[in-house]
């Protein structure tokens, strides 16, 4: 098992946070909030720039950066400058991709409910209970966040940048942060995710690409000091 802090701390962080929402159920609160503050209603579910621009146009653009990635893969075996480089890419973008099919499988596998699924929130689901499981109904896709696991699965880029000790490599972190934030709160805006389906995005996208990563680049069990 890994001894990495780096790894450890934001996984011991993230399952307090799970824990302290549900604890203090501040998925429902923040849910009523966000409701009331739309007027009774999710005003931007579809609005131009929550459903169109920062939904729909922002799952093409984190297409690109997967298409952007892979051909920096294949310009590594023609350039001597990016050839160091070309399995620590590789495994980012397996780690990343991974990431996401398991994000992914998860939502359509687990019927449970988005916020506009429920009664509370103006839908036909009676309760307000964030895992309750409705078993044979046609519910689903909502747990984890698939939106934003398009932008946290990113931070996988912290490892790349870590393992071949670039400058300021800590800056890695910013695009996985800052893209899966704002996708996360887009969704929230819209009633499509309460904030325990965006924290498990996190934690699985951190998880799991870290492990997928480490265990490309031949590494898993490797300590806090990062090797070229």
């Amino acid at each position: 098992m890994t001894r990495d802090p780096a790894f450890f701390i934001p996984v011991f962080v993230l399952l307090c946070a799970l824990a302290l929402v549900q604890v203090f159920s501040v998925d429902v609160w923040l849910a009523d909030f966000l409701y009331g503050l739309e007027g009774g209603h999710w005003a931007l579910r579809g609005a131009w720039l929550t459903s169109e621009v920062l939904h729909k146009d922002a799952q093409k653009f984190s297409i690109l950066i997967g298409v952007v990635t892979l051909g920096v893969i294949i310009a590594s075996c023609f350039s001597s400058r990016l050839r160091p480089y070309r399995r620590g890419l590789i495994a980012t973008l397996v780690a990343a991709l991974t990431s996401l099919l398991l994000v992914s499988l998860s939502k359509h596998q687990l019927p449970l409910a988005c916020p506009w699924d429920m009664q509370r929130y103006g839908g036909d689901l009676a309760g307000h209970a964030i895992f309750n499981f409705y078993w044979g109904q046609d519910v689903g896709g909502c747990f984890p966040a698939g939106h934003a696991a398009g932008g946290y699965c990113l931070l996988i880029w912290f490892f790349f940048a870590r393992h071949y000790q670039l400058p300021h490599y800590r800056l890695a972190l910013l695009p996985g942060v800052v893209i899966g934030l704002t996708y996360d709160i887009t969704q929230e805006l819209r009633g499509a995710h309460f904030l325990s389906h965006d924290l498990a995005a996190i934690l699985l996208c951190w998880t799991v690409g870290y492990l997928v990563f480490r265990l490309i680049m031949g590494d898993l069990n490797f300590t806090h000091s990062a090797t070229r």
